[in-house]
């Protein structure tokens, strides 16, 4: 399947408001230290370049599979050598908080010797474009 670059970049745009959007569950200290900082990481101003890129990457990678699967091993090379590390893991997190990247119980051996995680284990994940239409039509909804 073959996503025309305009759309692809439209739909990472609108997976990029949807995953800003999501507030974490709970609050710091009762273990969602994590989805905190991804929050604040990915709705900084400066870093918007960043993520739209690893959302594009990420996107275009599971559209590409018969399954909407995805895993890092597949998309990290792709990534432009200009994005931060720490924002890869952030923007990933915030996309599964919004429902966009859904984990299929099933891990694979991490290839990132750079990340020195060779060997590791990490999720696959399915994209759920259902989940990000529903977020147009509510914001539809709210918008009108």
């Amino acid at each position: 399947m073959t996503v025309p670059f305009g759309e692809l970049v439209a739909l990472a745009r609108a997976m990029v408001a949807q995953a800003r959007a999501t507030s974490p569950a709970g609050v710091p200290g009762d273990g969602e230290t994590a989805a905190t900082v991804a929050a604040l990481l990915t709705a900084e101003p400066r870093n918007e370049a960043q993520i739209l890129a690893i959302v594009t990457v990420i996107v275009r990678d599971s559209l590409a599979d018969p399954f909407r699967e995805t895993t890092a091993n597949r998309w990290r090379s792709l990534l432009p050598s200009w994005v931060q590390p720490q924002l890869i893991g952030s923007t990933v997190n915030r996309l599964r908080a919004a429902g966009l990247l859904v984990h299929t119980g099933r891990y694979v051996r991490s290839t990132d010797s750079t990340g020195r995680n060779v060997g590791k284990l990490q999720a696959v994940y399915a994209f759920d474009a259902e989940a990000l239409r529903d977020h147009e039509l509510q914001a539809q909804a709210t918008a009108s």
